[in-house]
């Protein structure tokens, strides 16, 4: 065996054909081994995946195995070039040359100095997991794997089926009692966009409603970012040649419900990336939209599996009638790092069984990672300067809160600027905008579960080109919580309504939006009958300096004081008929 080891993944019509054809002599293929898949990955992401590509060579000079891994910036570790991406990662070959691949490569990484190999996703029933058990196959290495998933599976084959021959379906009249009610106006259908013209056209809604569905549940969707979906493009581009990429969408005339990104290779239709529309969550419609792809692939006879994919989902759990389980194997150099892995592991799975002691260590983790970006962002000093506030804060603290009532209409602003509501499309939209702004990213997850409350009403101010400047929200006065005060306060009268939780993303600061945003929102609250508040901390001076440009003048104050843990709030809210004045003097 003749090892070629190469820095890209080149553009080769002729090493395509090959890897390909050994992907599919493979015990299992998968779409995730094959060369489309490992291109896709390394044109993403060229500066975050250096491509480490073995290619090996027979006696004939034809290519028996493949493993495309990749490096990381110390040039000390290695791993699957595709892990981040992929459901399933293995070295490429035939079965009776995975062997001698698997040990030419660790030699050759062992030559490069490769201390620590990460191999993740690996199915447990392939041929590279059985021979990394075996001695002499990983010299030097300690090896050490456990499970890393299950995935689900359907066999279509091992499906109950009625007299018709369809196969019987969990929760049928769950199903179609939600169908019919998504399908009032027209029936609901399944639409496969396959070549890459039709993909072209629907992925960028479908990148969307993923990230507004991440938001719903607490979190930030990896399509958010800007190499995940160069890969998706780049991927579905390429796939859609050899016919192995569908983009399934659940439609109802032009509604789409729900989508999955998603494979058909070799007998195996793949559910990859799903979403859907989370306006529509009480009707199950991603629930629906994988019964009626399962039901559709029944009826292929070219098909033998759907498979459901990493992540155990109680929906998958469903349908599923087979699983497979995936590796998480490390080899390493050291003994100290080997020993030192298994221990941690072992730890963490007896605390699993232990929720008591799981929540304490999670608790300690998350502690210490903010004690470790502090010391990274402020330095030691910076640290200790934190502690002593925070212990002064605790024995006395006081602060002061300044209230601002509207009183003229807005001015004339520029037509550049425009004013919206803020649903999951625009919050989904911010994402995408801000998605290296962890401050903005935490704000939009704090908004959409505010919007999915539905206690407040939310704005936010785009420029000309749709870029979101800032963002606002509106509730009622009365009864409104402000954490600079740590408690409720009381309206001066029952028709107002305050303004709170204004914020500007970082990069767009310093060009006058919140003044802009805070006067159109109170212009509108206005025109509905009702009398706009807003607030600030006495010692947030970029807040104050903005208000003193709006509409807004400061009518009174409240005061927060803290001795020894113990909080009460000192001043007076003027209550509707008295006459406020325009300033207040701080109390002492």
């Amino acid at each position: 065996m003749r090892l070629v080891s190469l820095r890209e993944i080149p553009e080769d019509a002729d090493l395509r054909r090959q890897w390909n054809a050994l992907v599919l002599g493979m015990e299992n293929p998968q779409v995730f081994y094959s060369y489309e898949w490992a291109l896709a990955a390394y044109r993403a992401y060229p500066g975050n995946l250096p491509p480490l590509l073995f290619l090996a060579y027979g006696g004939d000079d034809s290519l028996i195995g493949v493993a495309a891994l990749a490096g990381d910036s110390s040039g000390h570790r290695a791993s699957f070039l595709c892990a981040t991406t992929g459901d399933y990662c293995d070295f490429v070959s035939s079965r009776d040359n995975r062997a001698e691949l698997l040990a030419s490569v660790l030699a050759e990484l062992r030559k490069l100095g490769i201390k620590e190999i990460t191999l993740a996703n690996l199915p447990a029933d392939s041929e590279t997991a059985v021979r990394l058990r075996k001695p002499g196959i990983a010299e030097r290495y300690r090896v050490f794997a456990r499970t890393g998933y299950i995935c689900a599976q359907v066999d279509l084959k091992s499906l109950e089926r009625r007299g018709d021959a369809k196969p019987v379906l969990p929760r049928k009249k769950m199903l179609r009692r939600f169908l019919n009610a998504m399908g009032r106006d027209e029936p609901v259908r399944l639409d496969h966009a396959r070549s890459w013209n039709a993909i072209e056209t629907v992925l960028p809604d479908f990148m969307q409603a993923h990230i507004a569905r991440f938001l719903v549940t607490g979190r930030i969707s990896n399509m958010a970012r800007p190499e995940r979906q160069r890969f998706l493009q780049e991927l579905a581009k390429l796939l859609a040649e050899p016919g192995w990429v569908a983009i399934t969408r659940m439609m109802s005339g032009t509604k789409t419900y729900a989508t999955n990104y998603g494979f058909q290779f070799h007998q195996t239709w793949f559910w990859y990336q799903p979403t859907f529309d989370s306006d529509l969550e009480k009707y199950s419609p991603g629930f629906c939209l994988l019964a009626k792809l399962i039901e559709e692939a029944a009826d292929n006879p070219a098909l033998q599996t759907v498979d459901l994919g990493l992540g155990a989902e109680e929906y998958k759990d469903r349908f599923a009638n087979h699983s497979r389980e995936t590796l998480y194997v490390t080899l390493k150099s050291s003994a100290w790092k080997h020993y030192r892995e298994m221990v941690r592991y072992r730890l963490a799975a007896l605390a699993v069984r232990l929720p008591p002691v799981e929540q304490a260590a999670r608790w300690i983790v998350e502690r210490w990672d903010r004690v470790k970006k502090r010391i990274h962002h402020e330095g030691a000093g910076g640290l200790v300067r934190w502690l002593l506030r925070r212990l002064r804060e605790l024995l006395w603290m006081q602060s002061e809160v300044f209230f601002y009532e509207w009183t003229r209409p807005v001015r004339a602003l520029s037509n550049d600027i425009g004013l919206q509501p803020i649903d999951l499309n625009v919050l989904a939209k911010a994402v995408t905008q801000y998605v290296e702004d962890r401050q903005t990213l935490d704000y939009l997850l704090r908004s959409a579960a505010r919007l999915r409350e539905g206690q407040a009403e939310g704005f936010v101010l785009l420029d000309s080109e749709g870029r979101c400047l800032h963002f606002a929200w509106a509730k009622n006065f009365e009864g409104c919580f402000l954490s600079e005060l740590n408690a409720a306060v009381e309206a001066p009268s029952a028709d107002s309504v305050m303004l709170f939780d204004c914020w500007t993303p970082v990069s767009v600061r310093g060009r006058g939006s919140y003044a802009q945003a805070v006067e159109r929102v109170a212009s509108l609250v206005h025109a509905r009958g009702k009398r706009p508040w807003i607030f600030s901390a006495a010692t947030n001076a970029n807040s104050v300096r903005g208000l003193a440009e709006t509409g807004f003048q400061r009518r009174y104050s409240l005061w927060r004081r803290r001795l020894f843990g113990l909080q009460w709030i000192a001043g007076e809210t003027p209550r509707s008929g008295s006459s406020p004045t325009t300033e207040v003097s701080p109390q002492t």
